[in-house]
Order: structure tokens, then C-alpha cells, then sequence
């Protein structure tokens, strides 16, 4: 049975890896017992209950008055309760209607109420004052997307209610998940120690330490939608690997250099970017954010065409980074599984049990150092795209001999997708 992860991240997604250069070919690597996994996939986080409160005396919007904001988040539900200067209920209405929207609210003044019922219980409900805030969520009926959603919005709220902004809220989680991320990498490489010495404490260490990554994913997730870059992904983009320069010319069967070109012109007709600056698209089943801002479902519709313009109608989710001549793309929910047995099937490679390292580049392919030829990087890059891989600078397959990786494997790190082959 394998154990199949996504990897971004979140935000999250690190391997011991060590990616082989494109000029000198070196032998295949050993790959050491994975340390920690950095992902790029939304997984729940489970815990017996956690509070956060944030109470200050003197707001900095105008005046200045008590503030209060609590939240718990346990198995069953989730909730939040907060109190604050009047000067701060605007913030905070238009956040939720935006969210919320209207179809299941009631208000009376500046009382507004927002109310779902189940069949037999409340779902959730949403009391919001002048100067008050109430939030209950039963997890035990609510859909998982609904459960993040709640958990998403509570992190924002926090922040305008206790006077910051969204863009200080996404730096504060893009630091979170890159300590998250740490802390993860740190226990694992000391259950790895302790294994040997005591399996008990080995096994504590990995649970605590996979909880962690858990975590990470989830504070990357909401930081890339929010516009964020965390510390993984900066990386990646800093590395000489993923240069990439638009130059007007193209291999008819490498994809992704036209639907880079027509994205970017579509960003920028719609005066969601300007210049060369950078560029955070996500493009998730819930909806497209573009550097913080989420689309409208005409915008949202817009690019989904755009996507089955150029040949991508079947990729659900992706993350488009972009900063100067530097890119990563990452797709999720790649069946890591099912190419690599493709991959042996069709002769591409000779073995799946083998250690080998193939770097995709798009307009070109290395495997274990050596560049094959303009026809087998045709060949590979159909293959590619009908899987819904995308080809870009700096991105490679890795199999090993317990496990395999497709994405990003810089230090070491892998930005993409991992399978253990248990």
C-alpha cells in the first residue's frame, strides 16, 4: 500500500533531496529517510481544543476602547467571541457580507445575523453588532470546506478586530508556517535519531512532528491565497534553475509558454497586475485569488476558459508564481502512483525501483545527467501534459528506492508532490 502526499506549501511541503545540476552528470543519489514533508495540499487539522485571545486597552483606528477576541477550536466546533470599538464594525460587516454574502442573513439596523439550519441542528450562525461579534460552528454537521472557511475568515477577523490589516495578517501566517515548517523538520530528524535508541519516543516525535506539517500546510494555504510568499517558495524562485525568459518562440508540444504569455496579458487587461511585478495565482476548486484578491465568479469563469484555451481545461488546482524572470508552477493532486508506473510501462524509464533523478525543464530533459534528444523531449512532454504535470526550469522527477517526488528539489526541500513506496 502507498502513502501518496501533494506537496506546495502551504504550505509545506521537505526532503532530504539533492537535485542533480544540468551540466555535469552526476550518479544517481542515495536518497536518505525522508526528514519532513513541505506540501502544497489543504489537510484538516485535528485537535482536542486551542484558544487564542487578543485583548488591548487602546485600539489604533480612531478612538481608542477595550478590544477583546477569543476563539476555541475543538473536535465538535468552532467559535469565536469578540468585542471591540465601534470604529471598527465597518471592517469587520464588509468582510463577512463579502464572505458570507446575504442569501442566509437577517438584519435590523446595524444587527445583522447570518443562520444555517441542518436537519436537525444549527450549522453555524454568525451574530454581528456595533460593537460585538459571535461566531458558532458545529463541525460535527458542517462540510470540511465549510470548517476551513471558518478557520480562514477567524484569522482575518482577528486582525480587524484588534486594528491590523489583512496584509499584516498574511505575514504573520507566512511566518508561522515557515516556523511550523522548521519545528516539523526539526522533530522528524530527531525521531530519525531516536529510533534506533527508543521506538516509543520515535514514534511520539513523528506524530508531533507530521502534526506540525499539518499545520504548515494550513498557514502556507491561507498565506499563497492571501497573496503571500513563504520562506520554501522564496527559495525556489531565488534559485538559478527556475529562470525562465518568454522569447515569442516555442516547441509546439511544451504547453506552458503560451499559457504563461496569455495569462499574464489576461492579469494585466484585467488590472490585477501591473508591470513586472509579482505574481501569486492560485486557482483552487473554491475559487482563483490573485495576489490577495479573490475573483468574482464572472473573473473566476474568465480564467477557467482561459485554462481550456490553452489545453489546461483538466487542471483543478494550481499555484503560478512569479517573481522577475523566476517561476514555479505546481499542480495538485498529481497520481504520482500511476505515471510512474506508466513511466516503466512505456519505456521511458527502465525500472521505477531504480534510483533516478529526470529534470524536466520543458525544453529539455535530463535523466541522471544526460540530455536526450529534441524527439524524446517531445515525446516526454505529451506524456506530461496528458498526466496534467507542467514542465517549467528547475522542476524534476526523483525515484529512489522507498520513495519518489515530482516538483521542486532544492537543499533540501521538495516543492510538489511525494509518494512513500511502503
Amino acid at each position: 500500500m502507498k502513502t501518496i502526499k501533494n506537496i506546495c506549501t502551504a504550505a509545506i511541503i521537505g526532503l532530504g533531496l539533492h537535485v542533480i545540476a544540468q551540466t555535469a552528470p552526476p550518479a544517481p543519489p542515495t536518497p536518505p529517510a525522508p526528514p519532513a514533508v513541505y506540501t502544497n495540499a489543504t489537510t484538516k487539522v485535528t485537535t482536542n481544543s486551542s484558544n487564542v485571545s487578543v485583548i488591548t486597552q487602546n485600539g489604533d483606528n480612531g478612538k481608542g476602547g477595550n478590544t477583546s477576541f477569543s476563539s476555541s477550536n475543538s473536535n465538535g466546533s468552532y467559535r469565536i467571541k469578540s468585542r471591540y470599538p465601534k470604529n471598527r464594525y465597518q471592517a469587520i460587516k464588509e468582510f463577512l457580507l463579502k464572505e458570507m454574502g446575504t442569501k442566509n442573513m437577517q438584519s435590523s439596523g446595524k444587527d445583522m445575523v447570518w443562520s444555517l439550519e441542518g436537519d436537525e441542528d444549527t450549522v453555524y450562525e454568525i451574530e454581528l453588532s456595533e460593537k460585538r461579534l459571535n461566531i458558532e460552528l458545529d463541525k460535527h454537521i458542517a462540510s470540511p470546506d465549510m470548517i476551513g472557511k471558518f478557520n480562514d475568515m477567524g484569522n482575518i477577523l482577528r486582525s480587524l478586530v484588534s486594528g491590523g490589516s489583512e496584509r499584516q495578517e498574511i505575514e504573520r501566517l507566512e511566518r508561522d508556517a515557515d516556523r511550523a515548517q522548521r519545528d516539523a523538520a526539526r522533530m522528524q530528524r530527531e525521531a530519525n535519531r531516536l529510533r534506533a535508541m527508543s521506538e516509543q519516543d520515535a514514534v511520539r516525535l513523528s506524530e508531533e512532528a507530521a502534526l506540525l506539517e499539518r499545520e504548515a500546510e494550513r498557514l502556507s494555504l491561507l498565506s499563497k491565497r492571501g497573496g503571500g510568499i513563504d520562506g520554501y517558495v522564496r527559495e525556489v524562485l531565488g534559485s538559478s534553475k527556475t529562470m525562465f525568459v518568454l522569447n515569442g518562440t516555442q516547441d509546439s508540444n511544451w504547453k506552458w509558454p503560451a499559457m504563461q504569455e496569455g495569462l499574464l496579458a489576461q492579469l494585466s487587461t484585467d488590472n490585477l497586475i501591473t508591470g513586472n511585478e509579482d505574481v501569486v495565482f492560485i486557482k483552487e476548486d473554491a475559487g482563483i485569488y490573485v495576489n490577495g484578491v479573490k475573483l468574482n465568479p464572472t473573473a473566476w469563469s474568465r480564467y477557467n476558459k482561459l485554462f481550456r484555451t490553452y489545453n489546461y481545461g483538466t487542471i483543478d488546482e494550481l499555484s503560478f508564481y512569479k517573481q522577475g524572470n523566476h517561476i514555479a508552477v505546481i499542480t495538485n493532486h498529481i497520481d504520482l502512483e500511476d505515471i510512474l508506473e506508466e513511466l516503466e510501462e512505456n519505456r521511458f524509464i527502465r525500472s521505477a525501483d531504480q534510483d533516478i533523478v529526470i529534470e524536466i525543464n520543458g525544453r529539455s530533459v535530463l535523466v541522471n545527467g544526460k540530455k536526450l534528444s529534441q524527439s524524446e523531449v517531445n515525446r516526454w512532454n505529451d506524456f506530461l501534459h496528458k498526466n496534467d504535470v507542467i514542465p517549467a526550469p528547475g522542476k524534476s522527477i526523483v525515484i529512489g528506492r522507498d520513495f519518489a517526488s515530482i516538483g521542486y528539489s532544492i537543499g533540501k526541500n521538495t516543492l510538489g508532490s511525494w509518494i512513500s513506496k511502503d
